[in-house]
C-alpha cells in the first residue's frame, strides 16, 4: 500500500492500561508517536521470540481452543467471520502476499510482486514448484481460476466486490499472474491478496473443488498453507485437525498436529484452558482475562485492535427508516457504561469504524466528532418524537454473546424499547443476518487488514455487510473514493469524513474497539504477534 507508513503502528505487546487510556491521547500524531516509542521498547521481546525459534523442537500437538460454537465453511471466498479468516484459513491457505507484525505486506506465495506507476497493473511471480495440499501444482492458473470462481454471480461470495475493478487477468506462464483495473484500488494488495484476510484471490485447486463441490470444499479444503486439514475429523459444532504439510514452500511447520477445539460459551473456554484441557485460546474473553492473568502458568499477550463494534439498525424496517429513531438510540448508549458491564471495563469507547491500530486514519474519541455522544434526555426527546415508547424490536443474537444483548436490553429500556432477544446457532444466525431477518443485532468488521475491510462493506449500498439497507450517495462516493486514492493524508480524509457521516446517519449506534489477547502455557514457544491473526507455523512445544 503506497504512501502508508506502516512504522507507526502498533508494537506486537501492548499494555491493558495503555489500550484503555487511549481515548485520552494527545491526539492521532501523539497516538501514533507513542506507538513508535512504544514499539522500540518491544525489541527484547521480539528477540526472545527469534531466540526461541532458534531452540525450536519439532514435534508435539497443540490444542487450540476457538471462541466459535460452529464454523459453516472454511471456503476463504465464502468465510464472512474474520476471526475464522484471520484465525484459520492463515494456517490452511497461503496468499499471494501476508503480513508482518505492523500489518506490513511480505512476500508468501507470490516471491515479488510489481505494480505500475498509475496503481492500475500488477505482476505476481509466484515462487517455483507450489504444491496444493492434495499433490497438485499450484500455478498461475489456479490465481485466474479462482478470481473467476470468486467473481461469478452465481456463487455469490461477499469477497467479490474485492475484485470488482479488475478488467483483465491472465497466466503468460506458470509463475507469472498479471491483472489490470479500470482504476486504482489503493488497498488490494492487503484487503484482496493477503493470507487470511485478503481471500478474494486466496489460490484454491480447480481439481479438488471440482471433485469435492463448493459445500464439501467448504467443510475439508485444500489449500497450499502450512498445515492440512484432516477431513474425517471435521465437524461443522465441534472442530477439526489439522496436520504439518510436508510440502509448504517455507518447510515443515515446527508442529505435528492443531487440534481446533470449539468452545462457545467464554467461562468453558477459559475453564479448560485452566484445566490443561486446551495449550491456547484463539481470544481471551474479558470475563477471563484476570483469572488467566493470575495464573503465573500461562502468558497473555496484547495486540492493539483492528476491529469495531456496534448496534445495526435495519432501516429496511419501521421505526429504523426514521433517522432520529436512530439517533435515539445511539445517544441512549453510554459507551463507558455498556464497556464496564458488558466487557468488565476491557475495550476502547468507539465513535466509528476506524480502529485504533491503524494510526495514521485514527483519531481518539477526544478529537474525533461524535454526533453520537450520550445524552440520555435528548434521546429520550429524540424516542418520544419518533413514537418508540413501547416498541419491542426484534434484536437477533449469535449464541457465542449473550452477555452484550442482556446488557444492551437493560440500557434501551431507559427510552421505552423493549428488546426481544433471539438466540441462534452460528450459521442460523448469519443466515437470518445477512437476510435483513431482524431490526437489531450487533455487528461490526474484526480482523481488518486496512480500514477499507470495515468501511466499503459496511457503508457502502452494495457492500456485502449491508444487510440494513443503508444507502447514501455521499457515503458511497467517499467509500469508493478512499479505495480509489494511494496518497495517504487524503484517504485518512476521505475516511474520517465517512466516519463522521455515518455516525451522524446512526447507521450504527457504535460501541467499542477491543484489544487482540491471545493465552496460552508458558511452554508454547515461538509466537509472533499479528493483529487479529494467528500464523501457527513457528510454534513449537518445550516439553
Amino acid at each position: 500500500m503506497a504512501g502508508i507508513d506502516w512504522s507507526v503502528l502498533s508494537g506486537p505487546y501492548v499494555s491493558r492500561r495503555t489500550l484503555l487510556n487511549l481515548a485520552a491521547a494527545s491526539g492521532a500524531a501523539g497516538f501514533a508517536g507513542w506507538l513508535t516509542a512504544h514499539d522500540r521498547a518491544l525489541a527484547a521481546p521480539r528477540q526472545a521470540v527469534r531466540a526461541s525459534l532458534q531452540e525450536a523442537k519439532q514435534g508435539g500437538t497443540l490444542r487450540l481452543g476457538f471462541g466459535l460454537g460452529q464454523i459453516p465453511t472454511l471456503d476463504p471466498a465464502q468465510v464472512t467471520l474474520g476471526i475464522v479468516a484471520g484465525e484459520l484459513l492463515a494456517n490452511i491457505f497461503s496468499g499471494l502476499v501476508q503480513f508482518d507484525e505492523q500489518l506490513g505486506l511480505k512476500p508468501d506465495l507470490a516471491e515479488t510482486w510489481e505494480v505500475s506507476p498509475d496503481g492500475l497493473q500488477y505482476t505476481f511471480r509466484l515462487r517455483p514448484g507450489l504444491t496444493f495440499h492434495n499433490g497438485a501444482p499450484l500455478t498461475s492458473e489456479d490465481v485466474v481460476y479462482t478470481y473467476e470462481r470468486t467473481i461469478n454471480p452465481d456463487f455469490a461470495s461477499s469477497q467479490a466486490n474485492k475484485l470488482a475493478l479488475i478488467t483483465d487477468i491472465a497466466a503468460p506462464d506458470p509463475q507469472t499472474v498479471t491483472l489490470t483495473q479500470s482504476a486504482p484500488y489503493a488497498p488490494f494488495l492487503a484487503t484482496a491478496c493477503s493470507r487470511g484476510p485478503g481471500r478474494a484471490l486466496t489460490p484454491v485447486p480447480r481439481s479438488a473443488v471440482e471433485e469435492l463441490g463448493d459445500e464439501q470444499f467448504g467443510l475439508t479444503p485444500v489449500g497450499s498453507g502450512p498445515f492440512r486439514i484432516l477431513p474425517e475429523t471435521a465437524e461443522v459444532g465441534r472442530g477439526f485437525e489439522m496436520e504439518a504439510f510436508e510440502g509448504w514452500y517455507a518447510g515443515r511447520p515446527l508442529l505435528d498436529k492443531v487440534v481446533v477445539e470449539l468452545i462457545a460459551e467464554e467461562s468453558s473456554r477459559v475453564s479448560a484452558l485452566e484445566a490443561g484441557d486446551l495449550d491456547m485460546l484463539d481470544i481471551v474473553p474479558p470475563i477471563g482475562l484476570e483469572q488467566i492473568q493470575q495464573n503465573g502458568d500461562l502468558t497473555v499477550v496484547e495486540a492493539a485492535g483492528t476491529n469495531w463494534i456496534g448496534l445495526a439498525m435495519n432501516q429496511a424496517r419501521s421505526p429504523w427508516d426514521n433517522p432520529d429513531a436512530r439517533m435515539a438510540v445511539a445517544k441512549a448508549i453510554d459507551r463507558q457504561d455498556f464497556i464496564d458491564k458488558a466487557l468488565l471495563g476491557l475495550a476502547i469507547p468507539s465513535v466509528g469504524p476506524i480502529a485504533p491500530a491503524f494510526a495514521w486514519v485514527y483519531r481518539p474519541p477526544a478529537e474525533a466528532d461524535d454526533p453520537q455522544a450520550f445524552d440520555l434526555e435528548a434521546a429520550r426527546a429524540l424516542a418520544e418524537g419518533a413514537g418508540l415508547s413501547g416498541v419491542k424490536p426484534v434484536f437477533i443474537s449469535s449464541s457465542d454473546e449473550p452477555r452484550l444483548a442482556q446488557v444492551l436490553r437493560g440500557l434501551l429500556l431507559e427510552i421505552g424499547l423493549d428488546l426481544q432477544i433471539e438466540q441462534a446457532q452460528t450459521a442460523a444466525y448469519n443466515e437470518r443476518r445477512t437476510a435483513g431477518d431482524y431490526d437489531m443485532t450487533i455487528l461490526g468488521s474484526v480482523v481488518d487488514a486496512d480500514p477499507d475491510d470495515g468501511v466499503w462493506n459496511y457503508f457502502h449500498a452494495d457492500g456485502p455487510s449491508n444487510s440494513y439497507a443503508y444507502n447514501n450517495p455521499r457515503a458511497n462516493e467517499l467509500a469508493d473514493g478512499q479505495r480509489r486514492t494511494s496518497d495517504q493524508a487524503e484517504r485518512a480524509g476521505l475516511l474520517q469524513e465517512l466516519q463522521t457521516l455515518v455516525a451522524q446517519d446512526a447507521v450504527y449506534a457504535f460501541l467499542y474497539h477491543e484489544p487482540d489477547r491471545t493465552a496460552f502455557y508458558g511452554y508454547v514457544q515461538g509466537y509472533v504477534p499479528i493483529p487479529e491473526q494467528r500464523y501457527l507455523e513457528t510454534l513449537w512445544l518445550d516439553q
